[in-house]
């Protein structure tokens, strides 16, 4: 057992890498979101809709069945080297390895299923050749999970981001040569080639893993029983973020799917308000469960806090400039997707709380049972797809994905309410929605008396500024939260500006 004095340290380096990591993470995912976002406006406006919907289909169609790829083992893999780093070597090869065999019946499998599921030729070719990803990601993936298992997410973005720019600019310049989305796919797999680089460099030079290659296939049973909770839930989440985009391509014209798929992938844009910090935990509080649960408690209390006061201001903003953000970015050809834009953005809340929670049950030991709420979450897209989607295509699917969004929230606080000690959050809800009304109420006002005179920047930026002075009117954050923010400035500024180790 730890005394308090250690325990009261522990916490203060906990605190350290957690934010960190979560900054690490954060800062590269911008940059990412930014050469992605531009990257994928100008995707969409050079396929147009049509193209860009079977684009779409797809990734989508392949993401429903990824799963075959690992059946969940990197999770595992990642949150055991965590916890025991004299594991790496043996689970690394075998991870790399088992992924390979999964990889070849991947290709297969789901290039018939696409063949069978009556495509036209060209997205069955489409599907062929993005499954080919499955091979290299065969390595890269393994090489992700190490260094994330030995908290360098600077690393992994780096990976990411050399993988994404590269991807970018031979996506950009085969579309300027007018080569269609079974290039773009295709050039895809080129773009992994330096990202694995860059990994096998990083890990060599810190020494956190050796290539004598060691490869146990009796090994591989456990690996995949013990990974088919991850792997389940993997599962049903792509399930919840793909099945809508192929049920559209069932009964809804190419065009509509791109419709959907601009709004919805405006929405997926928004998550890195908290996906660094979603991330960067899993490995630290796995490790700070084990001998200080409250420290966990404190972690989960103040990130719902801060997902409330990030996501509710953007959800009730976007809904009431979904129009003029569609058209600044896609051009007036894709304004039909403001109106699955108007709802599917308030999806925003209840997606970062559930991804959020999703991560704690990893933390928490409790894989087993999210993977019993993401089953219920998919089963209940899968259904209300089926009904809502034939009858009021895109509006139908964005619709599904709110509510189901919204039962995941429910059913991921009740699981952990009964595992953890959870503060009262409704005082701290109210004040939220009462500074995101007075912004909502605000850019009432301007868009009656100026809205049609002011660049939408300009709008956005004052719609920010009275949500931030509202919430400073009703004191949203209190005194911890205050000091909490000061204390990440100083340690931000020490380490970039002064040289000093935060």
């Amino acid at each position: 057992m730890l005394s308090e004095t250690e325990r009261q340290l522990s916490r203060e380096a906990l605190g350290s890498t957690i934010l960190k990591n979560a900054f690490y993470i954060t800062l590269g995912g911008l940059a990412l979101k930014a050469i992605n976002f531009l990257f994928r406006i100008y995707v969409v406006r050079t396929l147009g809709d049509a193209s860009f919907g079977q684009y779409s289909t797809v990734i989508a169609f392949v993401g429903l069945f990824q799963i075959l790829a690992e059946f969940g083992v990197s999770q595992y893999v990642m949150r055991e080297i965590a916890r025991d780093r004299s594991k790496t070597q043996e689970f690394f090869w075998n991870l790399v390895a088992l992924r390979l065999v999964l990889a070849g019946v991947g290709i297969g499998v789901i290039t018939l299923l696409a063949y069978l599921s009556g495509y036209p030729q060209g997205i069955v070719l489409g599907v062929l050749f993005y499954t080919f990803t499955f091979v290299l990601a065969a390595l890269e993936a393994p090489l992700e999970t190490v260094l994330a298992a030995n908290e360098r997410y600077d690393y992994v973005m780096a990976m990411s981001m050399i993988g994404q720019l590269g991807f970018a600019v031979l996506g950009t310049l085969v579309l300027y040569f007018h080569g269609g989305f079974i290039v773009l796919i295709a050039v895809g797999l080129l773009a992994m080639v330096p990202q694995i680089a860059f990994g096998v460099w990083a890990v060599r030079r810190h020494r956190l893993l050796s290539f004598s290659v060691s490869v146990t296939p009796r090994a591989w049973p456990f690996l995949i029983r013990v990974g088919l909770p991850f792997g389940f839930i993997s599962l049903m989440l792509i399930i919840q973020q793909s099945i809508d985009t192929v049920m559209l391509s069932w009964w809804r014209p190419d065009y509509e799917v791109g419709w959907y798929n601009v709004a919805y992938g405006l929405v997926g844009s928004l998550m890195i308000l908290f996906e660094g910090f979603k991330t960067a935990i899993v490995p630290s509080l796995s490790r700070a469960f084990v001998h200080d649960r409250a420290a966990v408690e404190r972690w989960y209390a103040r990130s719902v806090k801060m997902i409330l006061f990030t996501s509710l201001p953007v959800a009730a903003g976007g809904m009431l400039l979904a129009e003029p953000i569609i058209t600044f970015l896609y051009t007036e050809g894709f304004a039909p997707a403001a109106l699955a834009l108007k709802i599917i953005i308030w999806d925003v809340p209840f997606v970062m709380y559930a991804g959020f929670c999703g991560n704690m049950t990893t933390i928490v030991n409790e894989e087993k049972a999210a993977a019993r709420i993401n089953f219920v979450n998919a089963a209940a897209n899968v259904l209300l797809n089926l009904y809502f989607i034939p009858r009021y295509g895109m509006v139908g699917a964005a619709l599904v994905t709110v509510a189901t969004d919204l039962i995941a929230s429910f059913q991921f606080y009740r699981l952990l309410s009964r595992k953890l000690h959870l503060p009262n959050v409704w005082p701290t809800v109210l004040r939220i929605v009462g500074a995101t009304i007075l912004m909502v109420v605000g850019l009432m006002v301007v868009d009656v008396m100026l809205g049609a005179h002011l660049p939408l920047l300009v709008v956005v930026g004052g719609g920010a500024l009275v949500y931030m002075l509202a919430a400073m009117m009703l004191r949203v954050l209190d005194d911890a939260d205050r000091l909490a923010l000061r204390m990440v400035s100083e340690r931000l500024r020490r380490r970039f500006f002064s040289g000093v180790q935060a």
